[in-house]
């Protein structure tokens, strides 16, 4: 199975031809981790935007000795995105389920299509805010659940 196919259905790529998901993946890396293992680790900094290729991997928010869970992403999801909006600290932990292919984007070559290819680095952009807005609904419809059960 081709990388494209892979990724097709990531919501990133949402209205990217085949040629120009090709395009923006071409220099990208794909990491291998284990159960246990740390994608990600709170308080880190990095500039690196990841999609989950395969297995599972779990959003855990430290604070102190305290952990809490978020949520668990899988196959397609992304995941560091913040970093595009200059968060370069890791806000969570990502810690893989079952065994996970990640494939790894960094932020120069996002922003590279800025000159090289406005309309993909458009879609782009438009399909992390999309993200970003959906998760921050989600977010908040969950504090509304909490402030109703208290």
């Amino acid at each position: 199975m081709s990388m494209v196919s892979l990724v097709k259905g990531c919501s990133l790529f949402h209205e990217i031809y085949d040629n120009e998901i090709e395009e923006v993946i071409k220099h990208c890396v794909v990491a291998t981790y284990e159960n246990d293992d740390y994608i990600i680790k709170q308080g880190d900094e990095s500039t690196d935007i990841c999609i989950l290729l395969s297995g599972e991997a779990d959003i855990v928010f430290s604070d102190g000795d305290k952990q809490s869970y978020i949520a668990t992403l899988k196959q397609g999801d992304i995941f560091g995105e913040l970093v595009l909006i200059n968060e370069t600290k890791r806000t969570a932990n990502i810690i893989c389920k079952k065994p996970c292919d990640v494939l790894i984007i960094k932020y120069e070559d996002f922003y590279s299509f800025y000159n090289k290819n406005p309309k993909i680095f458009s879609l782009l952009v438009l399909n992390i805010t999309r993200l970003v807005t959906k998760r921050l609904k989600m977010m908040n419809a969950a504090f509304q659940d909490v402030n109703k059960a208290a």
